[in-house]
């Protein structure tokens, strides 16, 4: 079972097991000041270019059986909200045919990696170097060891499912 793990974002986390060996890292889609640029000319508000990113890395990758992403539910502003929903909408018109896709909450998420639904990164990034120690002086941040987490989820609960 091919399983791709994504936490969504400018910093994008991943891990995947596509070539038979976990790998994660995390894309930067963009920097702040091609950000800062990119909404001076309004690309933000239209045709961000942090998408076509996404997308291009995405396809680029071995066909997944499973795509697993957080399902942020929160916002802090309108446009937070529709950059989110344009990651979303990138990996389902992206991957969307090729692959069943799964949204796992984050407190579910959290409660699965640490025992708490309200575990902060640093709870999160300590629970994973217990468990996988090797890990530790890989040189993850925060994103790619969300994403490790959504990978082991998804083996755990979805890695039998008949796709």
């Amino acid at each position: 079972m091919n399983i791709l793990a994504l936490d969504l974002g400018t910093n994008t986390g991943y891990a995947h097991g596509l070539n038979g060996v976990l790998q994660a890292g995390t894309w930067q889609l963009a920097t702040a000041a091609e950000i800062k640029a990119w909404g001076k000319n309004r690309l933000r508000r239209r045709c961000d270019p942090r998408m076509q990113r996404l997308s291009n890395l995405l396809v680029e990758l071995p066909k997944p059986d499973i795509v697993v992403f957080e399902d942020v539910e929160f916002s802090t502003s309108t446009g937070q909200t529709q950059l989110w929903a344009s990651y979303r909408a990138t990996v389902w018109l992206s991957l969307g045919t090729r692959c069943h896709m799964e949204c796992v909450p984050v407190s579910t998420l959290k409660k699965f990696a640490t025992g708490s639904g309200s575990a902060d990164k640093p709870a999160m990034a300590a629970a994973l170097f217990k468990q996988q120690p090797e890990l530790k002086t890989a040189g993850l941040d925060d994103n790619a060891i969300d994403a490790i987490w959504l990978y082991s989820w998804a083996v755990q609960n979805l890695g039998r499912m008949k796709i």
